[in-house]
C-alpha cells in the first residue's frame, strides 16, 4: 500500500495488554502501518467510559518489537487519553482500533463496553476510531477481523468518518454461516438480567432475545451471520424530546 507506513494506528482494548487477540491484531496490522499498543494492565471489561481520577496512572513499556506496547494501570478511556495527550504515538494517531474483544458488543452491550468506550474516547479527541468485537469467546474468526481491518486501512475507508462519530463493529459466531457485511442501526433490546446467589454473593446472569430484535438492528443481523457495522455518535441529544421540552414553560420564580 502506498505510503502505508505513514499511517499510525493506536490499538487499545478492555481485556488487558496481554490479550492474545490484541496481540494478533497488532501483529497483522503492523505489516501495513505503524502500530502502537496502549492497553490496560489487566482486564477492565464492562467499565464503559470510566477514567481514573484522584490517583496517578502507571505506564510501563512491555515490548518494543515488532511494535511498541505500553501497559497502563487504568481503563481503556485512560489508555487512549494518555496516549493522545502524552504523544505516545509520537504524533496524533491516524486511526484508533479498540479490541479485539472476546464477546459481542452490539446493541445495548455497547453502553457498558470498555472496548466501545476506547473508540468513543478517541472520537472525543477528533480521531477516527473503530471498536472491534467477536461474538465468540475464542479467536476462530480473527482472520475475518484482520481481513476487514486491512480493507478499511488499505482503502482508507475511515478517512471521511464525520467528527463526533465512530464505528462499532461486531463479528458473528463461528457456528453461524458468514452472511457478509451489514451496516445497521443499534438495537435497544435489553438483557434478561437477573442475579443468582452463590456463596453469599449476587452474580449477574442474563442474555439477549435475538429472535425478537428489530430486523434492521445490529443484534438481529449479527445473529444471522453478518459482520455488523454500526455508526455511533457522541452527541446523545434526543431531538424528538428536545422539541417537546422546548414547548414547556419552565420559568420559575426565585420565591418559594
Amino acid at each position: 500500500m502506498e505510503n502505508s507506513q505513514k499511517i499510525r494506528i493506536l490499538i487499545t482494548n478492555d481485556d488487558g495488554v496481554h490479550s492474545a487477540s490484541l496481540y494478533s491484531l497488532a501483529k497483522e496490522i503492523s505489516s501495513i502501518a505503524e502500530v502502537v499498543v496502549v492497553a490496560p494492565d489487566r482486564e477492565r471489561s464492562g467499565i464503559s467510559q470510566a477514567f481514573t481520577c484522584g490517583e496517578g496512572l502507571s505506564l510501563n513499556t512491555i515490548q518494543r518489537e515488532p511494535f511498541v506496547m505500553y501497559s497502563v494501570s487504568g481503563t481503556p478511556a485512560d489508555c487512549v487519553k494518555l496516549a493522545i495527550t502524552e504523544n505516545l504515538c509520537s504524533t496524533m494517531p491516524t486511526l484508533v482500533l479498540s479490541g479485539v474483544n472476546l464477546g459481542e458488543n452490539a446493541g445495548v452491550s455497547s453502553l457498558y463496553s470498555g472496548t466501545v468506550a476506547g473508540a468513543r474516547e478517541a472520537c472525543l479527541w477528533g480521531v477516527p476510531a473503530i471498536a472491534l468485537s467477536l461474538s465468540e469467546r475464542n479467536e476462530n474468526r480473527m482472520p475475518l477481523v484482520v481481513s476487514f481491518v486491512k480493507k478499511v486501512i488499505e482503502e482508507k475507508l475511515f478517512e471521511n468518518m464525520p467528527l463526533g462519530t465512530f464505528w462499532n463493529v461486531n463479528f458473528p459466531l463461528d457456528s453461524v454461516s458468514f452472511a457478509g457485511v451489514s451496516v445497521t442501526t443499534m438495537g435497544c433490546g435489553m438483557f434478561s438480567d437477573h442475579y443468582v446467589m452463590r456463596e453469599g454473593k449476587y452474580f449477574l446472569e442474563g442474555e439477549k432475545d435475538y429472535l425478537n430484535a428489530k430486523t434492521d438492528s445490529d443484534d438481529y443481523k449479527l445473529s444471522k451471520g453478518f459482520i455488523v457495522v454500526t455508526p455511533h455518535q457522541v452527541d446523545q441529544t434526543s431531538l424528538k424530546e428536545l422539541e417537546r421540552l422546548q414547548q414547556i414553560d419552565f420559568n420559575l420564580s426565585m420565591e418559594g
